[in-house]
């Protein structure tokens, strides 16, 4: 049986995905201060809430969606302390005005009403452009402004 915070955000993170998938400050009150992001294949991760959120600002600048394209949630289904979701995810490349779809599942552990630990398995075989991609992001995620540099986080924990 589910725990009332673990609920809560079992359905935050579902409206967001099909609602308002582009809205990071929403996304990112959803995660712990330490959690992990581990994306399978290319065996990529990303470690506390601010890498995470570049990491999710890098996938959200190089997409967008309309009518057309977007994310439609297969399946799901959840413990105490764990959550799986199964989707497609149809988005424009932006640049080069390219629509691809791919097919996610997302692992999370969740704890204190928030998500501690995700693993995103991602079919890359469809996707040409998605296989680079998933390749080029450690480089645009790991390379920040100066004022990202000099930011410290200062609570750790899901406080």
């Amino acid at each position: 049986m589910l725990r009332s915070e673990n609920e809560k955000l079992i359905k935050e993170y579902l409206d967001i995905a099909v609602n308002a998938s582009e809205d990071i400050d929403r996304f990112s009150r959803l995660l712990c201060d330490d959690c992990t992001w581990y994306i399978t294949p290319p065996g990529l991760s990303f470690h506390g809430k601010e890498e995470v959120r570049s990491f999710s600002k890098v996938a959200m600048r190089s997409r967008s969606h309309n009518e057309d394209t977007k994310v439609e949630i297969r399946n799901w289904f959840a413990d105490e302390e764990n959550f799986c979701v199964e989707y497609f995810h149809s988005a424009l490349i932006s640049r080069l005005h390219f629509r691809v779809t791919e097919n996610v599942c997302l692992v999370c552990h969740m704890k204190d009403g928030k998500f501690d630990r995700i693993h995103e398995y991602v079919d890359s075989s469809r996707s040409i452009l998605i296989a680079l991609g998933l390749k080029l992001l450690p480089l645009m995620v790991k390379r920040k402004s100066p004022i990202e540099k000099s930011q410290k986080p200062t609570n750790i924990g899901c406080s």
